[in-house]
């Protein structure tokens, strides 16, 4: 049992139970067959009472005067009037005579006896010469707790009366809990604008000062977060200028310089194309983190983007010795950014091509149903440990640092592929394929025609 709401439920409900359970106990002790004089009073007052009734009946010369003298069940006491030991009214008593003068000697007019059956002797206030003698079972301490006839409602009324209780005690005591763990999974999920105080006024004062922790945490973590691509956005700004000013430069030495410095000039070039490269991405990358890029949608042909993109790598995939070819292919449309798709697609596919195996395909198919687009990608290459399959998609992360470098990667296409996919409210998802290489899956809402 996990669930802290059932552990609250269950404990509660159990002490409840345990608490009538003691009052039970606590009622049969305090209520014992040996009653007091002022209980022995009052239990005994319905027997003098129908002693009277059935004398004044027989006075009135009524019939059927004794049926009040009569057991109403099995459990009730049946009584008789005697007169110094004579009977006057009911059936005979055994042992009446002796109970009787008992109750005459006592100082209150009644005397108990409690054996095998219950003998019960009381002197009647409106005529002292006679003595009501009633017998009948022995009356248990837990009668009141256990009389058949109500057992079924009492338990009834004591399991709902807890059980509401203890249900609404779970709520109460569980319901911040709940809030903070759905603040936690939607902080988790990227969303740092989540504040619980508010929804957490009138909870306990240490839960409260939890609640107000955890927003300054997230107001921190968003502004930390903030200064990074700031930082980065500025950064990646004023390396442009230099980067010009030097390719400007590169030409104007290459022409000055002798054919043996060519290949030098040749790797200057190269390096800051890469360079240059990198810092379109970042700033994309931080253009994407901070929701820009959807300002302006329209409606894209998914179909017609995928053939494109694949004819493209095709010839890309020709100068490492491979190829990529394209499989299922559905009608299918969405609402976006043309452009961001492109990227986002171009970057998984182009991430194939270069770690496929040469001799193999990579293999793209688009398939589109349910007002759902899925594009998968396959390459033929080594695939991603299964603990780094979630890790790729984060910016600058290197499987293998070496292998990354050598295949001329930079690590952000595929961080921009899923940011670009999840600003179209899709998802990537990355896993290895049998019999070899890795597959990525780019669901995307399509637009349902007709």
């Amino acid at each position: 049992m996990k669930s802290l709401f059932l552990r609250l439920l269950v404990s509660l409900w159990l002490a409840m139970a345990l608490l009538v359970g003691l009052f039970a106990v606590i009622h049969g002790w305090a209520f014992s067959a040996e009653p007091n004089a002022l209980r022995r009073r009052l239990s005994t007052r319905s027997v003098e009472l129908r002693a009277e009734s059935a004398l004044a009946c027989a006075r009135d010369g009524l019939a059927g005067c004794e049926r009040s003298l009569a057991p109403l069940d099995p459990r009730d006491q049946r009584v008789a009037v005697y007169r110094s030991g004579a009977l006057v009214s009911g059936e005979p008593v055994e042992g009446a005579a002796g109970i009787e003068e008992r109750a005459r000697r006592s100082g209150d007019g009644i005397a108990v006896e409690v054996g095998e059956r219950e003998l019960v002797a009381v002197v009647l206030r409106r005529d002292p010469s006679l003595a009501a003698v009633a017998t009948g079972p022995v009356r248990s301490p837990w009668v009141f707790f256990l009389m058949p006839e109500t057992l079924p409602q009492r338990l009834l009324a004591i399991i709902g009366v807890t059980g509401l209780v203890a249900v609404l005690l779970a709520r109460y005591l569980s319901r911040p809990i709940r809030i903070l763990r759905g603040a936690t999974q939607r902080m988790a999920s990227g969303d740092l604008s989540v504040r619980v105080s508010r929804q957490l006024a009138g909870a306990d004062g240490e839960t409260l000062a939890l609640g107000r922790d955890m927003d300054r945490m997230a107001e921190r973590i968003a502004e930390l977060l903030e200064t990074q691509r700031r930082l980065l956005r500025d950064v990646s700004h004023e390396l442009r200028s230099p980067l010009a000013r030097l390719n400007i430069a590169l030409e104007l030495v290459r022409r000055r310089s002798p054919p043996d410095v060519e290949p030098a000039f040749d790797r200057i070039e190269r390096e800051t194309e890469r360079l240059n490269g990198m810092i379109g991405e970042l700033l994309t990358l931080s253009r994407l983190e901070s929701g820009r890029g959807m300002e302006r949608t329209e409606r894209v042909d998914l179909t017609a983007l995928v053939e494109q993109l694949v004819e493209d790598a095709a010839f890309e995939a020709e100068q490492q010795g491979c190829s990529v070819e394209l499989g299922a292919r559905d009608a299918c449309s969405l609402d976006g950014n043309g452009e961001l798709l492109r990227r986002a697609i171009e970057n998984v596919v182009r991430n194939a091509v270069r770690f496929t195996e040469p001799g193999t395909a990579v293999r793209v198919d688009l398939e589109c149903a349910g007002g759902l687009a899925e594009v998968r990608v396959r390459d033929r290459g080594p695939g991603v440990p299964e603990g780094a399959l979630v890790d790729i998609f984060k910016p600058f992360y290197r499987v293998d640092d070496h292998r990354a470098r050598g295949a001329g990667g930079t690590g952000i296409g595929l961080a921009i592929t899923q940011r670009a996919v999840l600003l179209h409210g899709g998802e990537v998802e990355a896993s290895n394929a049998d019999g070899g290489g890795l597959v990525v899956a780019l669901r995307l809402p399509a637009v349902v025609e007709g």
